[in-house]
């Protein structure tokens, strides 16, 4: 099956728009199939898959419930077309499934298809952030272990309420966090146990400097776009802080001097 995606994914060209994510196996399930999941991008697009068995398939785009609907309207006029289910889900049906996804892969370099993704693109409600422009997150994902995050994708993230927005509760768990440089050399570690957990933190962060001193001058210094965030681990634990300073000790990022621009927990 991932052979049959693959030779769709690369040689219609869909592999010079989208980036994989990941590569992921359902062929357990009642409906089996396998996807290639894609990072963010303008069309809003989360992954491709090929759903059934080998002999007897068809194709599906996985992406978000608002993406915009000339987009979601010109798929619907491609021969192969099935339908759009869950209002996530358009599925496609045909027996030349080289020429479906070339004709997709055509649509998406649309310049007026183009123009429209990219101005459909949300912007910030926080009053501290208004009116900044927001980037696209696959709010699907369950599995964030691993995963790093930019700031803007927190705020799009927090802000978003809607009923499957699965990545916020995720990280809306307690939990030890850690925000870092992109090279990984400067290093603070952090612990959230309040009813918003991790990510209600992280907004916190953004919002308000705060007293943590190190991290203050280091984002003061080079700005929050050099800053990643991700989760260390998963903790409702009543000794969190405690399991806090372990981290600290582990990965060395305590200074209780001067700022030195690495270490960025002054406790």
């Amino acid at each position: 099956m991932f052979d049959i995606l693959a030779d769709l994914y690369h040689n219609s060209g869909l592999s010079d728009l989208f980036d994989i994510r990941e590569k992921d196996d359902k062929r357990d399930r009642t409906t089996p199939y396998v996807s290639y999941r894609v990072k963010p991008n303008i069309y809003k697009i989360r992954a491709f898959e090929v759903v059934g068995t080998e002999n007897d398939f068809y194709f599906r785009i996985y992406h978000a419930t608002d993406m915009v609907d000339d987009l979601r309207e010109s798929f619907a006029g491609i021969e192969g077309f099935q339908g759009s289910t869950k209002k996530y889900l358009t599925v496609f049906k045909t027996a030349d499934y080289d020429s479906l996804t070339c004709q997709i892969k055509n649509l998406l370099l649309n310049k007026d298809i183009i123009k429209i993704c990219k101005e459909s693109s949300s912007v910030a409600r926080m009053s501290r952030f208004e009116g900044l422009e927001l980037p696209n997150v696959d709010t699907s994902i369950i599995d964030v272990m691993g995963m790093t995050f930019k700031w803007k994708e927190i705020i799009k993230i927090w802000e978003d309420n809607s009923e499957d927005n699965t990545i916020k509760k995720v990280l809306s768990q307690k939990g030890i966090y850690i925000q870092r440089s992109e090279d990984g050399t400067s290093r603070y570690i952090g612990s959230a146990y309040g009813t918003g957990g991790i990510l209600e933190r992280w907004v916190n962060h953004l919002n308000s400097l705060g007293d943590a001193h190190h991290l203050n001058l280091f984002v003061l210094e080079k700005g929050y776009n050099e800053v990643i965030f991700s989760v260390i681990e998963f903790y409702e634990g009543a000794d969190i802080i405690k399991r806090e300073g372990m981290w600290k000790q582990i990965l060395g990022t305590v200074n209780v001097g001067p700022y030195n621009g690495i270490q960025l927990n002054r406790n």
